[in-house]
């Protein structure tokens, strides 16, 4: 039983022993010595010190080992190399064999093939591969450039975390942040809290997460906003295919601040060829615009914003909203097809045979727009075919103009006046003081000049001599008080509450009015 219980005690012990690395050194001199009171072996010339069984070779200029305690100081090229390849460099080293980690300090680099790693000082664990550095780090890894004050170093994870001041820099992008964990072999950068990323004339922002590959420049970004010049696009995620290809996903909102318009939706997609840039918003988007002090809705199945730039011109934007448009301003409704707004010029297109309300007015026509004049504080509607004005007197007739084309000129949400082109024809019923039906006007001329008062018609010159006639309320007939074609579109009527949705929250018209 005795033997038999020493023979299980060396059995248990062989494992032990195996875990513990043997020292083999040699030099060119290897002499005794004392340094700061403590015997050690003095070693220089090609100092190789040989640790097994983990394979580690450690090379230098000069070294001293200690004889009564685990400790080995080495200077001057100082070189460390495990089994795998990775390389530690550094002017001084102190390393504990016992403890297994180390002190390297001055110059050091750590070199590998995914990349190398510089500091002044790193405490490491030769074991784990993990050390931390407290006075300045640098990653170089093919065109990227990655630096912070602190961090922490995974050898064996191949991965290194940057805090404190971190910043990224390759030929896209310059990437500011507070903190960064970059993985060497994935070549892949996740960072926390508040990110600033800057390229060209471009700034990327956010205050929570986010991940970057630099070889290929996709960068995702969670509650991210992207600024150009004095345009914002924010969302829950922001995806950079590359710096001229974007994806936006969940609460997206485009924010023009030169037009003070903000569009909203749920996805939005930019692209950049050429001369030219486009964003596409989809997902119940919705636009609004501050127009003379009071904001505009816009709805449509998506919205299309193109920026085009030209040496001549300079930049130019449109935003096209396409599909069942919506308008609604209070004054001031409408529906179309498609709609676009241009920047420079400040002009609303409605297309194919828009329908807009205006003033107690609808207003037909085959195609209109809108200009709109900041500076007065006036829209200008033109009405370029086929132009039909219908509108309800309180007794539900119709009063009616007609023609060709059309100018009308409002202010504050009212008819100053307007002027008809070609075949102009009108019907106008006469009212009582109790709003009985007197008769009816009707007129046929060329051009029609017509001023209003308050919504209400005041004055209406004719040219070249009208053709007119009074019908009294007994001689009317139904057919006589309505024009040819003629229709009434009151349950197409655009509402506030029909546009604005609760599924997708606008902009506050005072909070617009403050940003311009």
């Amino acid at each position: 039983m005795y033997y038999f219980a020493c023979f299980l005690l060396l059995v248990i012990a062989i494992p032990l022993v195996a875990q513990e690395d043997k020292v083999a050194y040699k030099a060119d001199r290897l002499e005794n010595a004392r340094l700061h009171n403590k015997s050690c072996k003095k070693l220089e010339g090609n100092v190789t010190f040989t640790f097994q069984p983990s394979g580690m070779v450690l090379t230098a200029d000069k070294a001293y080992k200690y004889d009564a305690e685990e400790l080995i100081e080495a200077h001057g090229n100082v070189k460390i190399v495990d089994k795998e390849g990775s390389q530690l460099q550094a002017d001084v080293l102190t390393y504990y064999p016992e403890k297994k980690w180390t002190i390297l300090d001055g110059n050091v680099i750590c070199a590998s093939s995914s990349g190398t790693f510089y500091t002044t000082k790193l405490t490491y664990d030769v074991e784990r591969k993990e050390g931390k550095f407290l006075d300045g780090g640098k990653l170089v890894q093919d065109q990227m450039v990655l630096t912070s004050r602190t961090g922490l170093y995974d050898g064996g994870g191949h991965k290194i975390t940057f805090s404190k001041e971190v910043v990224l820099v390759d030929a896209t992008y310059a990437l500011h942040c507070d903190q960064l964990t970059y993985h060497t072999e994935k070549k892949e950068a996740y960072f926390q809290g508040a990110t600033k990323i800057i390229y060209e004339d471009n700034t990327l922002l956010t205050e929570q997460e986010g991940s970057y590959l630099p070889s290929t420049h996709h960068l995702v970004m969670h509650n991210g906003s992207w600024h150009h010049q004095d345009t914002v696009l924010k969302a829950d995620r922001l995806e950079m295919v590359d710096k001229t290809n974007c994806v936006a996903e969940g609460n997206v909102s485009l924010d023009a601040k030169a037009q003070a318009a903000v569009i909203v939706g749920e996805r939005a997609t930019y692209s950049e060829k050429e001369k030219e840039k486009r964003t596409e918003i989809t997902g119940q988007p919705l636009l609004t615009k501050v127009v003379n002090n009071e904001t505009m809705y816009l709805r449509a199945d998506r919205f299309l914003s193109v920026e085009k730039n030209s040496t001549e011109n300079g930049s130019e934007q449109e935003v096209h909203a396409l599909g069942q448009v919506k308008l609604y301003q209070e004054n001031l409704q409408g529906v179309a097809d498609g709609a676009v707004y241009n920047s420079k010029s400040n002009t609303i297109y409605l297309q194919n045979k828009p329908i807009v309300w205006c003033a107690g007015y609808q207003i037909t026509g085959e195609d209109m727009y809108l200009v709109i004049e900041e500076e007065q504080e006036k829209i200008q509607l033109f009405v370029n075919k086929d132009l039909f004005m219908v509108s309800a007197d309180p007794v539900d007739n119709y009063n009616q103009i007609k023609g060709q084309k059309m100018v009308a000129y409002f202010k504050a949400g009212a008819i100053e006046r307007m002027s008809i082109d070609g075949n102009g024809e009108s019907l106008y019923f006469v009212l009582g003081e109790k709003n009985e039906l007197i008769g009816m006007n009707h007129i046929k001329c060329h051009n029609m000049e017509i001023s209003m008062k308050d919504n209400t018609l005041e004055e209406m010159k004719c040219t070249p001599q009208p053709i007119g006639a009074f019908y009294p309320v007994a001689l009317l007939t139904k057919e006589q008080m309505k024009l040819t074609n003629f229709a009434w579109y009151a349950d197409q009527w655009p509402t506030k509450e029909t546009i604005v949705k609760p599924t997708v929250k606008a902009p506050d018209s005072q909070e617009i009015a403050v940003k311009k």
